[in-house]
């Protein structure tokens, strides 16, 4: 069966409003759709003239910038898979994902060069060629504003199969290794028509948003959510509150997306008074962690209220929304109800089976959202896709009104700011110093980011280690927003009675201890 190309819906864009002004990239320029369809187009035959094939991946490497979205589109566009990659990994970890993921092009720029020119030089690199975006040519080096200027602008989008990847994109799994989540043109396309559903977005709509690129909230709920009906984005390289409600207030931006850690910047700013008297917002998305209520209730009492919602990269990844202003109820707490009925939620017991209203289980998905599977990955696929329903991990319940209430997760998963981390990547780590008997990591509540790294580390008898030496060990070894905030040094860690460390233990006494001074 046939299926959009994700890069239709900027065709059908260019095709309605061709002149109309589709991104502003602060700091960089800015593009109508005509103009960003043909920076679009360039990439794909540039692509193509380098031998790049359907089916062949390329990652990107690469801080926010306008480049990341004409490689996004322009991989896509000619039926190859894009995969964008978190650009504050380490060699470690970016070396792990070429390796599964395989690309044949790797896309970054100068800037952040660095980490993927270790693995471009190292011995057993497989990776034909490098694109550097403000970058000089090489060997098998680009740069790429002399590489694209050679490239015509015009180009058709290749037909795809409903099932064919667009994109793979890697998230933290059980085992502590990422996997790569294949997200269909069918999954990427339909959940951003949903969003755009969801949202009511028109072509008048102005979004302002400085989310990193590498992130499916990004791609899908604010890019495929805007663009599929023409809107306007205005895209920061960083999140800075100032310039963030500087933009808001100058371009009468209709609608911002952000995380709980933005939002609560925004409503602490000096001048947050002062500007909210100039902002018209029509809606505000709140995704990637829970929010807590004091900054929802703080930011609700000065703008439009907060539209809190669920997604998971499993489901290209919006699943579940709090309604718009004035179309439905909007609960505290809650991650609201599927965004569209073709979308189906349940809880689960351990047996699969639904359990009953106001019961906790596993939040489980279906519907055209849900991945094919895991790259390589065909034991963990059947265990996540088990009988036709994607199984989060997350342990939720449903209200009277259809509500979901997320309680906790299944994985031992830690989410600070929105990002995942799998604590057992950095006990792993933690491991590889000397003096270190016992570790385990553990995440706190935390009202900023969500949830705060809590390494708990039992030190060998005689040995010392001091905190500030621990956690430096980790940024320089593991991306920075993975490494603990602080210490907890203890004789040694609780175990169960069959000797097994125990987390549930340790969770609350680091709660106890720091829950109070971040």
């Amino acid at each position: 069966m046939r299926s959009q190309n994700v890069s239709n819906y900027v065709e059908n864009s260019t095709l309605a409003h061709p002149d109309k002004l589709a991104l502003i990239f602060e700091g960089q320029g800015q593009w109508t759709f005509r103009e960003l369809n043909d920076k679009i187009n360039q990439v794909a035959n540039g692509l193509i003239d380098l031998g790049v094939k359907n089916g062949d991946r390329v990652s990107l490497f690469l801080p926010n910038c306008a480049e990341a979205i004409f490689f996004y589109f322009g991989i896509m566009k000619i039926g190859a898979i894009v995969n964008p990659i978190n650009m504050m990994l380490k060699k470690k970890e970016l070396e792990y994902i070429t390796n599964d993921c395989s690309p044949v092009l790797l896309v970054t720029a100068e800037e952040v060069s660095g980490e993927p020119l270790k693995i471009f030089s190292s011995p057993g690199n497989k990776i034909k060629t490098m694109i550097v975006v403000n970058g000089a040519d090489g060997d098998n080096v680009i740069g790429f504003e002399n590489w694209i200027r050679k490239y015509s602008t015009s180009f058709d989008s290749v037909a795809v199969n409903s099932d064919d990847i667009a994109g793979i994109l890697y998230t933290s799994g059980t085992t502590g290794y990422p996997k790569g989540v294949m997200l269909t043109h069918k999954n990427l396309w339909t959940n951003a028509r949903h969003c755009a559903d969801w949202a009511e977005t028109t072509y008048k709509d102005i979004g302002v948003a400085s989310l990193p690129l590498f992130h499916s909230y990004a791609l899908t709920h604010v890019i495929g959510e805007l663009w599929m009906s023409a809107a306007t984005i205005v895209w920061q390289k960083r999140f800075d509150a100032t310039l963030t409600l500087e933009a808001l207030a100058k371009y009468r931006a209709t609608c911002f997306h952000g995380v709980a850690t933005m939002y609560h910047a925004l409503v602490n700013h000096p001048k947050v008074d002062e500007y909210a008297g100039r902002i018209k917002l029509r809606y505000c998305v709140t995704g990637a962690a829970v929010t807590p209520e004091p900054i929802l209730k703080a930011w609700n009492e000065k703008f439009t209220p907060l539209s809190e919602g669920y997604g998971t990269t499993e489901a290209s990844p919006v699943v579940l929304m709090n309604p718009l202003p004035g179309r439905g109820v909007q609960k505290a707490n809650s991650c609201g109800i599927p965004i569209v009925p073709e979308i189906e939620v349940a809880v689960f017991d351990l047996d699969d089976t639904r359990v009953k209203t106001g019961d906790i289980g596993e939040l489980v998905i279906r519907g055209p959202l849900v991945m094919k599977g895991y790259w390589r990955k065909e034991e963990a696929t059947e265990a996540a896709l088990k009988n036709g329903w994607y199984h989060s991990g997350d342990l939720a319940y449903f209200d009277e009104d259809g509500y979901c209430f997320i309680k906790d997760r299944i994985k031992d998963m830690i989410v600070r700011g929105g990002f995942n981390i799998y604590p057992k990547e950095i006990e792993d780590l933690i491991y590889t110093i000397p003096s270190v008997a016992e570790a385990q990591v553990v995440g706190i509540k935390d009202l900023v980011k969500g949830e705060e790294v809590v390494a708990c580390i039992a030190l060998k008898p005689g040995n010392t280690l001091s905190e500030d030496d621990l956690i430096k060990y980790c940024r320089d070894n593991l991306a920075a927003y993975k490494a603990p905030k602080c210490v907890l040094f203890l004789d040694s860690l609780p175990k169960t009675a069959t000797g097994k460390l125990e987390k549930m233990s340790l969770r609350r006494i680091a709660q106890d201890k720091f829950g109070e001074s971040f």
